[in-house]
């Protein structure tokens, strides 16, 4: 049984679909590369999505390729590099229509309804996907953390200056005495 590449402990699950190294579920990166239909009928329609499965290497280059790396800031106006065209397509119709309708009905600000919904949407995929493209980098070394060293840092304990009990850590309310901590 082959090794993970990066993980020597690990056993391999996959192999890279672009330079074929053993990778471990820990280091798998999977991306739907294409879709097609296979069965459709009156009501409803069956489609099937192609995988690729990279190493933390492959993706990094991967995703700079497709803006995965870009984060979510300035995706509302990214067009060549977008985590999803139909959502920026849908964004800006509905603020211009809502623009449009507006000057001649005052109903308009309800397709901004779907102009936030797009909103939304784009970041938190935007933000999705600039989490894998960490976590490909950390898996790769080529950052140490993407944390700051002030978040991690945490005290061992959370005594109360009145009675001396340890609270958990991030209590603001002593649990014996209930004095703030």
């Amino acid at each position: 049984m082959t090794k993970c590449y990066i993980h020597s402990e690990k056993a391999s699950t996959r192999n890279c679909n672009e330079c074929s190294k053993a990778i471990c579920h820990e280091c798998t990166f999977q991306e739907v590369i294409s879709s097609r239909v296979t069965r459709h009928s009156n009501y409803d329609r069956v489609v099937e999505l192609d995988y690729n499965f990279y190493c933390p290497d492959c993706f990094i280059t991967y995703s700079e390729s497709v803006g995965y790396d870009k984060s979510s800031q300035g995706v509302y106006f990214r067009f060549k590099n977008s985590p999803s065209l139909i959502g920026i397509i849908v964004l800006w119709s509905f603020f211009i229509g809502g623009l449009i309708i507006n000057i001649f009905f005052p109903i308009g600000y309800i397709l901004w309804i779907g102009t936030i919904i797009a909103m939304i949407a784009l970041k938190i995929t935007a933000s999705k996907n600039y989490h894998k493209y960490l976590r490909a980098m950390q898996l790769s070394g080529k950052i140490v953390s993407d944390i700051p060293a002030t978040k991690t840092k945490r005290k061992d304990k959370n005594l109360c200056s009145n009675c001396g009990v340890d609270n958990p850590y991030g209590s603001k309310y002593c649990n014996e005495c209930g004095s703030i901590l």
